[in-house]
């Protein structure tokens, strides 16, 4: 009992300090900002791209001042793997975790989980089509896998603490984009009622092992057309503490048009969000974002703002600039060089409670 009251006191404290709904400063948030950039990434091997600058983050190469909120993902550590993205160590990724919090910036983290049934890929393939049900009867391989990796993503969350000890306040966004059909989790592998159990599965499992600190961000994809469409797969009020929304810009259009199909489809979204948020008295954000590609010179004053308008989230993260040198990568966010890193510095500028102006040292 003792423990259960202990458990709820910190939920309350952490939700009402982190997220009380319209009295916060919205947050941007980039993923991966401290891990790796277009020109750099901070790995074993200290690889630094062909600018030969120090490893530090795009997005402070350009303005001086680092996202009030660090996205990052899991994807990988389920297998075991020591290595992330870009050559980066988990390890890495867990010191800048706390780094971050201990300079008064916010944390959300994602999970693209890879299949339990192959372990190759997060992606759908037919032939393990079932995947989730599988899982769902709680025996066998598939399920025994997952539990694995259920396990190993418990074990990291919980190193996630500060200098005393207690555990950091992270976002959890697990299961995002699950009405659409690349991911095994999504609208073609499993039933509404599949991944609700599948998420609560999740849920229940990472707070018996004592990860009361988690806030669950639900993010489904862009593709949905009102409230009742956005509720399809919600897992529940009680499995969910942050309605989500996720609106790329579209790369298949000219730059003015490419801005206004942007601003219409975000503020539908958000409006969507902010109904549902309301009604259940929870926050919501933009949990992913981008200018893929980066082609308009004025997409944070005149793409990003104006989509913002009338509109609150407790963060807006735009997700990876991935590594120049891998094949086909592209940059969801600003970086030394870029078209638009002019104007980040103006977005910045009228924006300065979204940022943090230093990180300290652990």
């Amino acid at each position: 009992m003792r423990f259960f009251l202990v458990s709820i006191c910190v939920f309350l404290c952490i939700f009402s300090s982190m997220y009380a709904q319209e009295s916060h400063s919205t947050l941007f948030g980039h993923n991966d900002a401290l891990l790796y950039g277009r020109y750099w990434s901070d790995s074993p091997q200290g690889r630094i791209g062909k600018k030969k600058k120090q490893l530090m983050p795009d997005v402070y190469q350009v303005c001086k001042a680092y996202p009030g909120l660090l996205s990052t993902d899991l994807d990988g550590l389920e297998l075991g793997r020591e290595i992330y993205w870009g050559g980066v160590t988990f390890e890495k990724m867990r010191t800048s975790i706390i780094r971050q919090h201990k300079s008064g910036g916010k944390i959300t983290i994602s999970w693209h989980v890879r299949n339990p049934e192959h372990g190759l890929s997060y992606f759908y393939r037919e032939e393990n089509k079932g995947t989730v049900a599988r899982i769902l009867r709680r025996e066998g391989a598939t399920y025994q896998t997952f539990m694995q990796y259920l396990g190993r993503v418990a074990d990291f969350l919980l190193t996630l603490r500060d200098d005393t000890g207690q555990l950091i306040p992270i976002v959890f966004r697990p299961w995002h984009e699950c009405n659409g059909n690349w991911f095994w989790w999504g609208a073609d592998d499993c039933s509404p009622t599949e991944y609700v159990w599948l998420w609560q599965m999740t849920h229940d499992y990472l707070t018996s092992r004592g990860l009361t600190n988690l806030q669950y961000c639900f993010s489904p994809g862009a593709w949905f057309v009102d409230e009742k469409d956005y509720m399809q797969r919600f897992p529940g009020k009680e499995y969910v503490d942050i309605i989500g929304v996720e609106c790329y810009r579209q790369k298949e259009f000219g730059v003015d048009e490419a801005r206004k199909r942007f601003r219409v489809h975000m503020q539908a979204n958000l409006k969507i969000a902010k109904t549902i948020a309301d009604e259940l008295g929870m926050p919501y954000a933009i949990a992913e974002t981008g200018m893929n590609p980066d082609t308009d010179s004025q997409w944070w004053t005149k793409g990003l703002m104006p989509a913002l308008e009338g509109y609150n989230p407790i963060f807006v993260n735009c997700w990876s600039n991935q590594w120049i040198e891998i094949p086909n990568s592209g940059a969801c966010c600003t970086y030394p060089g870029e078209v638009s890193a002019k104007d980040f510095r103006k977005f910045y500028k009228k924006n300065k409670k979204m940022f943090i102006k230093k990180l300290k040292n652990l």
